[in-house]
């Protein structure tokens, strides 16, 4: 959904959204919407910069990163972003950043696509080590087994693998 800054009025406008899931389709590699994208918008126009406050929520497919497995979580964020317009952005070489810079977005052309927002969020609530339970076990590293399913019957070998190569100098 776009919308042209021009038209936002003095009081603010406020927003409530629902999306397909579909239109969130790839996000990344191994991420993509499973269900409706709820969410809410408030925009409120002080000069070129919009103040946007929002919340979203959904559920996300996911890869263990332990066992393999897909999975589906739940994920919500709450935030707040100054939006000014990206012709205003200084040309300068080099800038130090300062915390308050990673909550400033822009826009192009007097337009803000929330859609834009939104997948930016979704993917913000992605955990870095996606785990299908806080418990998984994985896999076994020597022959593949889920070892959430079973247990399997590999002996882990004696001493370092990467020390196996000398062990044949020794025998000679």
């Amino acid at each position: 959904m776009e919308i042209k800054v021009i038209d936002i009025p003095v009081e603010g406008l406020e927003i409530e959204l629902s999306e397909e899931a579909a239109i969130f389709e790839g996000l990344d590699e191994d991420v993509n919407a499973a269900s409706k994208v709820l969410a809410s918008f408030s925009l409120k126009k002080v000069g070129a910069t919009v103040y946007l406050a929002g919340s979203m929520e959904t559920e996300i497919s996911l890869v263990c990163s332990r066992c393999g497995k897909p999975f589906e979580a739940h994920v919500e964020a709450g935030f707040k972003l100054d939006l000014v317009p990206f012709e205003s952005l200084p040309r300068e070489e080099e800038k130090e950043l300062h915390a308050g810079d990673l909550d400033v977005e822009f826009y192009k052309n007097g337009i803000i696509d929330l859609r834009e927002f939104l997948r930016e969020q979704i993917l913000l609530q992605v955990p870095m080590k996606p785990l299908c339970t806080e418990d998984c076990r994985g896999l076994c590293q020597y022959c593949g087994q889920d070892l959430n399913i079973a247990q399997c019957a590999c002996e882990p070998p004696a001493g370092h693998p990467g020390l196996s190569g000398l062990k044949g100098l020794l025998e000679e």
